[in-house]
């Protein structure tokens, strides 16, 4: 679907991207992560044509980016901070875009009377929106990437903004679009907001891609799951980190003051081993279970995470 190799972009002297790799499939929800800093933004507007890279290639449905308006006509973009007309109501600004791609008559008003009532606006449509809140407006910003019907959506820090609770009702939003057949790039920040929304990832970091793949086999790489076990004392958590690494089905140990912290692939087998050797060796005040995080995962294969 977008199939991006060795991209290259620099800002007089600061180096922005140094040969990213990016391969979106069809289909998929696929988040673009990394720290401030990384590229990400500069990703995006190559992928949505506002700039050009200085080197590399970028292709969408095979299309080089180059052919500008026909890669816009397949991309939506929803920007972190949406640019509103906020005197105008979220129909009106529906339809003036929608008459700038050209749109008119019945088919664009049925069009933006379905879009507001699949983004939940019915309510707030005609009113003016510099009087919505962040979550109304990203609802809005939607609204217009979605208007010419693109095969692709391009989204820079969703999340950004919104409270708990509109953060689900956006999420399910998201998640509802990709049934629909949309495609979709998730670039953030926020590794929670990417683990929720996609199914493979790539993590870039100071403008090159560190790794990319689906987020259960960079799992199954790091491990599933780990078991954090709290003992009596930091001399016991050493020697029980120690004992615990030598075994086959461990993938990591880690340790902090008293908690000792492993990471393991498969719960079922390899829970009842850690367990009983750990036992034997020391009593444990605590044992719980936790996911690996993309956090864990970027820790492992770029050495660290700073948002």
């Amino acid at each position: 679907m977008i199939v991006a190799n060795d991209l290259t972009k620099r800002f007089g002297k600061v180096e922005a991207l140094k040969g990213l790799d990016l391969h979106l499939k069809k289909g998929s929800i696929h988040g673009l992560i990394g720290p401030n800093g990384a590229g990400k933004s500069t990703t995006i507007k190559i992928l949505s044509t506002l700039i050009h890279p200085d080197s590399g290639d970028v292709t969408v449905n095979d299309i080089p980016i180059k052919r500008g308006v026909k890669v816009r006509s397949m991309i939506g973009v929803v920007p972190e901070t949406p640019r509103l007309h906020e005197n105008k109501s979220a129909r009106s600004e529906l339809m003036y875009h929608g008459r700038l791609y050209g749109m008119g008559g019945k088919e664009l008003s049925s069009q933006i009377s379905d879009i507001i009532y699949s983004l939940h606006l019915e309510d707030v449509a005609d009113r003016p929106m510099r009087g919505y809140s962040t979550g109304m407006k990203k609802r809005v910003a939607v609204a217009l990437a979605l208007l010419h019907d693109p095969e692709i959506l391009l989204l820079d820090e969703p999340m950004s903004g919104l409270d708990p609770t509109i953060r689900k009702q956006f999420k399910d939003i998201i998640l509802e679009l990709n049934l629909k057949g949309k495609t979709i790039l998730v670039s953030d920040h926020d590794l929670y907001t990417v683990d929720e929304l996609c199914d493979s990832v790539t993590i870039i970091q100071d403008g090159k891609t560190v790794v990319e793949d689906t987020i259960d086999s960079l799992r199954h790489k790091t491990g599933n799951i780990a078991i954090e076990l709290k003992v009596s004392d930091m001399m016991a958590a050493e020697k029980l980190s120690y004992d615990l690494s030598s075994l086959d089905c461990v993938i990591d140990v880690s340790q902090n003051r008293e908690l000792v912290i492993v990471k393991i692939r498969e719960p079922e087998t390899d829970i009842p081993v850690i367990i009983r050797m750990a036992s034997e060796q020391t009593a444990i005040l605590e044992a719980r279970q936790t996911k690996i995080t993309l956090e864990d995962i970027f820790m492992k294969f770029a050495g660290g995470y700073h948002g």
